[in-house]
């Protein structure tokens, strides 16, 4: 089969397009922002501020560097050395027949060197070395969603004994599809469904209506082949669900709700998050993310509700279960810098020797389901490549769809590629997003406004 060509920064029209002429110098600007603000009197004249001031000037340069479109350099022995650079970046420089600038090169491969070039500057410089760039917008945006976390919060905090208890099949999926929808748009949630009630008033008001209302948004849904697969070893062996993790902040917060839903019913016997190694993609969730969302959930100062109140209560109560569940090695926590190469995941294969990805293959071989969140897993699972938007699923994510691996794609739309498809829906959708963004039609796939939940059962 002749591959489609991947996704590239010159493609005219294209949001990847915009992403390198507008998204990443703007994402940089605001990385010199966060960076002067972390400056403070407070450390004037020490050797950090001067470190600091020495990382913002080179911010500066790349930032210039990003505008005038410059060439994409390998980097130095050097760098590969102090940063931990996979050796994976200077190969595919050297392999390409040209070179490639900021705004002509492969989507992916430029999107993520750009992450590896920016965390150098940080760890040349030893007081900086640890320091996530990113954390004050994580932290900000986590405490903006104040009202969404309490809610949830309370809705686990009513259910929880009752998750414990119930081994309805009907309850148990109806909640199952409630929690795969607050997981896959984290923020954007309606919680409206998992009300107060007891799981039975949960099982009476799911009407066909407001089952519609809810999923209107998600033009692929494979929701119900997940379900069979993690239902089908209820009450007959252990079973353990990676996430393959996107966001911090909320996002986490409703993948480790989704977890502990699993855990506390006893559909998983364990779940396994896998995070990035470095500050990545802005938002994406490392190591220490966790520990930073148990601490926020706990602080009142950071999550202002009143002490001994409901919220106060229903907030402590899911730190202290995750925490539980961590102390039991029911939950864990774990890292890879296989997750922040540009390699795609048709590289998570038994031959694929070089790269970690036999490696990773043969650990999640042990998964009953491996759930891959976001946008820019998509993109690597189904090679951020220009397939036709009715390609099966199957075809686009080529060995992972018989490599043994049992995997579900919960995907909020903002990129280019896109596929799974049925006729015509790409046309009707198109036709839709134009008339609010009159010339761009062709985004409605990267506006964040409609999803997908793509699985496969290679076993």
């Amino acid at each position: 089969m002749q591959l489609p060509s991947r996704f590239l920064t010159s493609d005219a029209g294209t949001f990847g397009e915009h992403t390198a002429s507008v998204r990443w110098p703007t994402l940089v600007q605001n990385m010199i922002n966060d960076l002067t603000s972390e400056l403070t009197d407070d450390i004037i004249g020490t050797n950090k501020y001067q470190q600091g001031l020495i990382i913002k000037d080179q911010l500066i340069a790349f930032h210039e560097e990003i505008l005038a479109d410059k060439k994409l350099r390998k980097f130095t022995e050097e760098e590969v050395e102090l940063a931990g650079i996979p050796h994976r970046f200077n190969e595919y420089l050297d392999n390409q027949s040209s070179h490639i600038t900021w705004q002509d090169s492969e989507w992916l491969f430029a999107e993520i060197y750009l992450y590896r070039r920016v965390n150098v500057l940080f760890k040349f410089q030893s007081l900086w070395k640890s320091f996530d760039i990113f954390d004050r917008i994580k932290q900000s945006t986590f405490k903006s969603s104040l009202h969404g976390v309490v809610e949830l919060a309370i809705r686990y905090m009513n259910l929880r004994d009752q998750f414990k208890s119930t081994t309805d099949e009907s309850v148990l999926q109806i909640l199952y599809k409630e929690f795969v929808e607050i997981s896959l748009w984290g923020n954007a949630t309606d919680l409206s469904l998992l009300t107060n009630a007891t799981l039975e008033d949960i099982k009476s008001i799911q009407g066909a209506k407001a089952r519609q209302e809810s999923e209107k948004k998600i033009v692929v849904n494979d929701t119900e082949q997940s379900w069979n697969t993690i239902f089908k070893n209820y009450g007959k062996k252990e079973t353990r669900v990676d996430f393959v993790l996107d966001n911090s902040g909320f996002e986490l917060y409703a993948d480790l709700m989704f977890a502990a839903f699993l855990l506390q019913t006893n559909l998983a016997s364990r779940c396994i998050f896998h995070a990035k190694d470095i500050p990545y993609m802005v938002s994406d969730v490392m190591l220490k993310d966790f520990d930073i969302l148990i601490h926020d959930l706990r602080d009142r100062s950071f999550f202002p509700v009143e002490i001994n109140s409901v919220e106060d209560k229903a907030l402590n109560i899911f730190a202290n279960d995750m925490t539980d569940f961590m102390t039991n090695n029911r939950l864990e926590f774990r890292e890879d810098s296989f997750w922040t190469c540009d390699l795609d995941y048709w590289n998570i294969d038994p031959s694929e020797t070089k790269y970690h990805g036999k490696e990773v293959h043969q650990d999640l071989l042990n998964s009953d389901l491996v759930i891959f969140k976001g946008d820019l897993n998509y993109r690597k699972l189904a090679g951020d490549r220009t397939w036709a938007r009715t390609t099966p699923w199957k075809t686009a994510i080529g060995p992972l769809a018989t490599n043994g691996l049992t995997t579900l794609s919960l995907r909020t739309c903002k990129a280019d590629v896109q596929v799974a498809l049925p006729e015509g829906l790409d046309e009707q959708l198109c036709a839709e997003y134009e008339k609010e963004k009159p010339g761009f039609g062709s985004w409605w796939c990267s506006s964040g406004k409609w999803a997908v939940i793509c699985f496969n059962d290679s076993k």
